[in-house]
């Protein structure tokens, strides 16, 4: 059976969004697929947001997670994360997600060599590599600001 993610949407004063990628791993290998926010999340975030930083942790209760790669890709492509020589290797997304631990990385830019909050100006797409664990439970929170 495939992975899944769901997702799901809290607005809070003061302008921020977040975003939780509720991510349930594959029964066969632990992957989940590529997965855009829904036209829902983009409507909301799109050309007014900024994403500033990207959580990534074990959901209570559920089987955890192996260490993996988390990348946030905008719409041309490149890591939000900073991975380089195409996405084989990231900076700040490399082992994000924890089997026991919470996690948090700014955005960063490898070709700057700085952290940065880029605008929302396409769709994002979440691709985590390298989570090898049967049915492993984590989630991934987008915090948006403006």
């Amino acid at each position: 059976m495939a992975g899944t993610v769901t997702q799901t949407v809290k607005h809070y004063t003061g302008g921020f969004v977040v975003v939780s990628l509720a991510c349930t791993g594959s029964s066969d290998d632990g992957s989940i697929p590529n997965t855009d926010l829904s036209d829902a999340i983009m409507e909301l975030v799109e050309g007014t947001h900024y994403l500033y930083t990207v959580t990534a942790y074990p959901t209570v209760g559920g089987t955890a997670p192996d260490a993996a790669d988390v990348f946030i890709l905008d719409s041309k492509g490149e890591d939000l994360l900073g991975s380089v020589d195409g996405g084989t290797t990231a900076n700040k997304g490399l082992n994000l997600i924890h089997a026991t631990l919470t996690k948090t990385a700014f955005l960063y830019s490898h070709h700057m060599s700085s952290t940065y909050a880029p605008p929302v100006t396409g769709t994002l797409t979440l691709k985590v590599s390298n989570q090898d664990t049967i049915s492993a439970d984590y989630t991934i929170e987008l915090v948006f600001t403006r």
